[in-house]
Formats: C-alpha cells, sequence, structure tokens
C-alpha cells in the first residue's frame, strides 16, 4: 500500500457525486463533504476541468479583490490505492514521470463547506509553467463550480 500525505481528497470534476465518473469511486466512500480552496477553475476544450492557483500579486491592489474559489467535495476511502489508481489516470498523473503528467497531486487546505473546518487534501492541479489558456483554448469558468458552469446558458452563439 502506499503510503498518502493525508486521507482526504479534494474533487472538482468527473468525480462529483452524480457526475460521470463518481460511480467508479462510490462504493469506497468513507466520508463525504461539501469543500471549498483557493484557485481559479477553467474548462477545456475536451469538457474537462482543471484548477490553476493564482499568483499572490507583487503589490496589495488599491481594492483588494476576493481570491477566486474553486467549490468541489473531500472525501476519504478504503482501498486507497484503488481509487487513486482511478483518479490517477483520469487526471493523467502519473507518479513514475511527473514531468509528463497533464495535472498535478499536490496537498493544499481546504475548507469544509457546512463547517468551515480546515483540512488538507490531494487535489490535482494544473502547474502554472504549463498553463496558457490561449494555446490551451481554456474558458474561465466563473464561479468556480464546474457543476454550475457545465449547466449554464451561453451566449457565444453556439448551441450547447
Amino acid at each position: 500500500m502506499a503510503n498518502y500525505p493525508t486521507p482526504y481528497v479534494f474533487v472538482y470534476d468527473v468525480f462529483l457525486k452524480d457526475a460521470v465518473k463518481h460511480v467508479q469511486i462510490y462504493p469506497y466512500i468513507k466520508t463525504w463533504s461539501r469543500a471549498e480552496m483557493p484557485g481559479k477553475l477553467y474548462q477545456l476544450p475536451t469538457g474537462l476541468p482543471i484548477v490553476v492557483e493564482e499568483e499572490a500579486p507583487a503589490a496589495a491592489p488599491a481594492v483588494p479583490a476576493a481570491p477566486s474559489k474553486v467549490f468541489g467535495e473531500v472525501m476519504t476511502f478504503e482501498e486507497m490505492d484503488e481509487v487513486m489508481k482511478i483518479i490517477d489516470r483520469q487526471e493523467g498523473y502519473r507518479e513514475d514521470a511527473i514531468g509528463n503528467s497533464r495535472l498535478v497531486r499536490e496537498v493544499r487546505e481546504v475548507a469544509l463547506t457546512p463547517t468551515g473546518e480546515k483540512v488538507k487534501a490531494m487535489v490535482y492541479l494544473c502547474p502554472k509553467e504549463k498553463f496558457n489558456p490561449k494555446e490551451m483554448f481554456a474558458v474561465h469558468a466563473h464561479g468556480g463550480d464546474w457543476r454550475k458552469f457545465v449547466m449554464m446558458p451561453r451566449f457565444d452563439g453556439y448551441q450547447h
């Protein structure tokens, strides 16, 4: 069994409750909670979301802007190795070749929405140095909640 830095995993994408891949991890769930973390959510042309951490501004802005948040869910699991294999494969994370991974698995502080309790959770992030929104055709998912963003009506001239 691998040694994980925390039992918590934060998801913001296809593994959310009622989302398309949730069924793959559902049998292993021990605990579940809505949660949020700082970051910016983008959607790629494939339909999949990614999270990019924001840079802290070099100088304090005249009007402090609230940091962007990403809304998701935090879970703990039985059979952690099995679950992490499933999630790693979906997120394009390769422990043996982290530099070639699509997303990296990092530990970040997340807040459990119902209580405000903060826990350290593993989360999959797009490395800043690999993120180029223009080249990736990444669309900022305003509001930081992928499920709501996907359901929002679009006014870009396309039928969705």
